[in-house]
């Protein structure tokens, strides 16, 4: 697999049922992935949930491809407490873990966010144990702003940097 097969899209309603399926099997490998109440999303709401970003310049979500399979996907979610600032989420399928995919999405949404955004800053939370997000995130741009402890999916809080990216 190249990143050229791979193929960078908005999600849409129509993607819920894949979306979930994925989003559920990749909470079961990384503990990083912190998803609650996942297991009780039904594919109604996702849908629901996906409509209603579709056309938002403050949230963001995009699937990358290989053929029809999602083997990762980005969010941007504006913060409700922290006006003009979205919090950028990536996850990709551990089969396809260091293969420039978490690039890729980055970059796509980097351009969206300097673009199409009404946001003001990007802001991600990485744990300190990630040397490879943390240089990925570092090499396109984003700042360390603080340490702070984070739970992992297993409940057990661990360092994390606190990063940005503004315009």
């Amino acid at each position: 697999m190249t990143t050229n097969e791979i193929r960078v899209r908005v999600a849409e309603r129509a993607d819920a049922s894949r979306l979930l399926t994925f989003l559920r099997q990749a909470a079961t490998e990384s503990q990083a992935i912190l998803l609650p109440g996942l297991d009780k999303v039904t594919v109604k709401e996702e849908a629901i949930r996906l409509a209603s970003v579709a056309d938002r310049n403050d949230c963001l979500i995009l699937l990358a491809c290989l053929g029809e399979e999602i083997v990762g996907v980005l969010t941007i979610m504006h913060l409700a407490d922290q006006p003009g600032v979205g919090e950028l989420g990536v996850i990709v399928a551990k089969d396809y873990w260091h293969q420039g995919i978490g690039r890729l999405l980055v970059d796509e949404s980097q351009y969206w966010y300097e673009n199409y955004s009404i946001l003001d800053e990007l802001m991600l939370t990485v744990f300190t144990t990630n040397r490879w997000a943390i240089k990925l995130y570092q090499d396109l741009g984003f700042q360390t702003t603080g340490q702070l402890e984070e739970p992992m999916a297993n409940g057990e809080l661990t360092a994390a940097y606190r990063m940005v990216y503004q315009k």
